[in-house]
């Protein structure tokens, strides 16, 4: 059986995989599909000020997948994060964008920066748990627009120990589950494995296959019965 405790991860590298945005019409309903399809049980997330989204949360230990959808389009409309929900939900897509975490987000945009990356300015973000405690975060995109894309932006998160999202307690039919890779599509997969490589280094959590469109198109997951892909 395959080791998904926290005690197992050691020392965290400086950047990881953090999450997956899955883009749902409706938070309920689109867990319940979640969980019919896979067995992933999603729990109510909270909603975020001044971007127009709620999510629910997939608890996965070390990440997580995040059901996002749209509660206020108005104000969706304003932010580059609702924009590209509403654009996947209008073109059908499975699958946002996916996060990378770090410790220290100033030196990545300072790399990306030194590397010639022209990436736009650092935002802060938070939302409230349903039982009241406040997650708060800063995210740093690696494009400034919203096109869907097969890089991920990073987020480091600002809380204290044990409330990272993916850490959430949570009852998934097939046991304790966990990300073992994300794979994107790209138009151009030799030039987005050299960024990857830039932002994540080399690791056996991504992969990047040719395809007629850049995003995230599918999850290999593992859970206690084995091998289960979201594609």
């Amino acid at each position: 059986m395959p080791d998904f405790s926290q005690s197992a991860r050691g020392v965290e590298p400086a950047t990881v995989v953090d999450h997956v945005l899955l883009p749902v019409a409706d938070l309920e309903e689109g867990a319940r599909r979640l969980y019919a399809r896979f067995g992933l049980n999603g729990t109510p997330g909270g909603r975020h000020p001044n971007v127009g989204t709620a999510n629910f949360i997939v608890p996965l230990g070390l990440q997580y997948l995040e059901l996002i959808a749209i509660v206020d389009p108005q104000e969706a409309a304003r932010s580059r994060l609702g924009r590209r929900v509403a654009r996947a939900l209008k073109e059908g897509r499975i699958f946002v964008g996916w996060a990378l975490r770090t410790q220290d987000l100033d030196a990545v945009r300072a790399k990306l920066q030194g590397a010639g990356w022209d990436v736009p300015a650092l935002v802060d973000g938070s939302r409230k748990r349903p039982d009241g405690q406040v997650l708060r975060w800063r995210t740093q995109d690696v494009e400034g627009d919203s096109d869907p894309t097969a890089l991920p932006f990073v987020i480091e998160w600002l809380i204290p120990d044990g409330l990272h999202p993916g850490e959430a307690a949570a009852v998934h039919r097939g046991g304790a589950t966990a990300l073992r890779r994300v794979v994107v599509g790209a138009r151009q997969p030799g030039l987005v494995r050299d960024q990857l490589e830039l932002l994540l280094g080399q690791s056996r959590l991504y992969d990047v296959r040719q395809s007629d469109a850049d995003g995230v198109e599918e999850l290999a997951l593992e859970n206690e019965d084995g091998a289960l892909v979201i594609t």
